[in-house]
Parts: structure tokens; C-alpha cells; sequence
């Protein structure tokens, strides 16, 4: 489904002499770009961004372009448009700005360019994801056409964890494929209270489909109660490595114990794992039920993670 990426350009304008001046020039990247690229990456989150790393697999795949913006040889600005294999569904990933070009319309102009090369590639859905906080990334999305399409709830954990309850000895969580998870959501529609699910920092469809796509990155596991109800869902995705790895999980639940016993158990996975950070995503639900728990800071009270998201043409998945 991939095509050529659409060609980019350089913009001038006239100096006061009324000379042409070359303003900055924008183009698809290639691997001998790597290096300019973790060098920006090395700036954002303390160094712990993905994009550097990243970087090479978007190079190799046929269905993702990577787009930079230089000023003279110096990259300044990067994004992705990075295409769900074997669907219509395609992501704006990796969107850095150096910091002292930020404020000049960059992120928004690469946006910009991504939505149309989508448009080229016959994607009907293209989505955007950001936190909460990140007020100048949602005024991108805006600006380049998104909507809010869902909002879920964020915690992060960090050593030293806190201490927590132990895990209920009479509850034992069930690993289940996708197929089962979804009969299972049939029968339990309440379960899962958003329209759209996060693994990591990206999402996908509780649909058959979406869950067979989360279903290669992570294990699903859920609680059944004694009438044979699924009262509680979780999930995890590990990235990076060494001193870099970063721990992702996801809970829903309609049971209020349930949800206790399953952050008590994703809280004894962190404490064995020991990642470099850990967070977890969410439900509408449960983002209430934890500000009840103890051990998540409050910082995150009213902290989100963001989906953004257009359609074009049919915009079914």
C-alpha cells in the first residue's frame, strides 16, 4: 500500500538587499542522517527519547517516510508518518523540533506535509498521540486538522516504588489470545470504557483485528470473577534497553478490587523488572478509582495521554 513519498523543497525569501536568501530546506531522510538525528533525539526527555533509536527500522520499512527540516546542513526538525502494516492506518510518529527553533511553525509545516503524503497513500486514518501537558504539540494537531478522539488516564512510577499491597492469593489472572479477549468483550461490553486502547504510547481498535495487532506486542491477561464475568483487563509493553528500559501497561476494569489487585501485581512486576521508568495507562474509570490508591503521586491526577485523529474517505479500519 506504500508509495513514493511526495517530493519536498526549499523555501527562499529576499533579504533586505533584495537578494535571495534560502530560508530551509525540507526532505525525506536517509540512513547517512542518523547521526543528525540522535543528536536531536539526545535533547529531548533527559536523552531518553526513542527517536534516535528508532530511527534506522523507520529507514528500513517500506511503509514509513521520515521527513526532516535543515537550516543549511543542520537538521532541525523531524517527523515520521509511519503506515500500520497491512491496513489504512497510519501514525505521525517521532515529531522533535530542535530547541531553539521551536515557536517558528516547523512541527505544524511537517504536520502538514504528513497529512497530505497520507492523503496520497490512500490512508484513511491517520492519528497523532500526545500528553496532556504537551500544550504545544495539541495546538499542532489542531492546527493540522486532528480531533480529540480519546483520552485516557497516565501514571508514572520511578525507583524507589512505593510501597503497595500484596496481591490477593485467590486471584489468578487468565493469559488469553486476542479472540478469546474479544468473545470475552462481547459478553462483557462495559470492560473496556474508550473507544480506542493504548499499548505503550501508541493505541489501536478493540475490534478483532486491533487486538490481533496488540496481540504480537504484549500478553492479555484478565480476571474472571465467579459468575464467569471478565471484571478486569491488563497488559504491558517492555521498550528500550539496559539502563533505557522503559516498562507500558494498560488496566480497565468494572470491579473496583479487581483494579487494587491488578495494580498490586503490575506494581510487583516493576519492583522485579526494574525499568528505568514505568507507566501505566488508564481507563476513564479506573483514572478515578486511583486517585483513591495511595501510591500514585498526585501530580498525575490530572495528567492524560491523547489521541488525536482524522479520517479521510471511508475511514473505517
Amino acid at each position: 500500500m506504500a508509495s513514493e513519498p511526495m517530493p519536498l523543497s526549499t523555501h527562499y525569501y529576499l533579504d533586505r538587499d533584495g537578494l535571495v536568501r534560502m530560508l530551509y530546506t525540507v526532505r525525506d531522510l536517509t540512513i547517512d542522517d542518523h547521526e543528525q538525528v540522535r543528536e536531536l533525539s539526545a535533547t529531548i526527555w533527559d536523552g531518553n527519547d526513542y527517536v534516535g533509536e528508532t530511527f534506522p527500522r523507520w529507514i528500513e520499512r517500506e511503509d514509513a517516510f521520515v521527513y526532516g527540516i535543515f537550516d543549511g546542513t543542520d537538521l532541525i526538525a523531524v517527523a515520521t508518518l509511519d503506515q500500520v502494516s497491512g491496513t489504512k492506518i497510519a501514525w505521525v510518529e517521532g515529531l522533535r523540533v530542535k530547541d531553539s527553533y521551536r515557536g517558528q511553525g516547523l512541527a505544524t509545516r511537517l504536520v502538514h506535509h504528513i497529512v497530505e503524503q497520507a492523503k496520497s497513500m490512500g490512508i484513511e486514518i491517520l492519528w497523532y498521540a500526545t500528553g496532556s501537558r504537551n500544550e504545544a504539540s495539541q495546538l499542532v494537531a489542531e492546527n493540522t486538522g486532528f480531533t480529540l478522539a480519546t483520552r485516557v488516564g497516565y501514571a508514572g512510577f520511578e525507583a524507589p516504588y512505593p510501597q503497595h499491597p500484596s496481591p490477593s492469593p485467590n486471584i489468578v489472572p487468565l493469559t488469553v489470545n486476542a479472540e478469546r479477549l474479544h468473545s470475552l468483550l462481547q459478553e462483557n461490553p462495559d470492560l473496556i470504557d474508550t473507544e480506542r486502547i493504548p499499548l505503550a504510547w501508541s493505541f489501536d481498535f478493540p475490534t478483532i483485528d486491533g487486538l490481533r495487532r496488540l496481540g504480537r506486542e504484549t500478553d492479555f491477561k484478565v480476571i474472571i470473577d465467579d459468575d464467569g464475568r471478565a471484571i478486569a483487563l491488563y497488559y504491558s509493553k517492555y521498550v528500550g534497553h539496559d539502563e533505557r528500559t522503559r516498562g507500558a501497561y494498560t488496566v480497565y476494569a468494572s470491579d473496583r478490587t479487581a483494579f487494587v489487585d491488578v495494580m498490586a501485581r503490575i506494581l510487583d512486576e516493576i519492583e522485579t523488572r526494574m525499568p528505568s521508568r514505568a507507566a501505566v495507562f488508564l481507563g476513564p474509570r479506573v483514572k478515578e478509582w486511583s486517585k483513591h490508591l495511595g501510591f500514585i503521586d498526585k501530580q498525575y491526577e490530572k495528567r492524560s495521554f491523547l489521541l488525536y485523529e482524522q479520517r479521510f474517505g471511508g475511514g473505517s479500519e
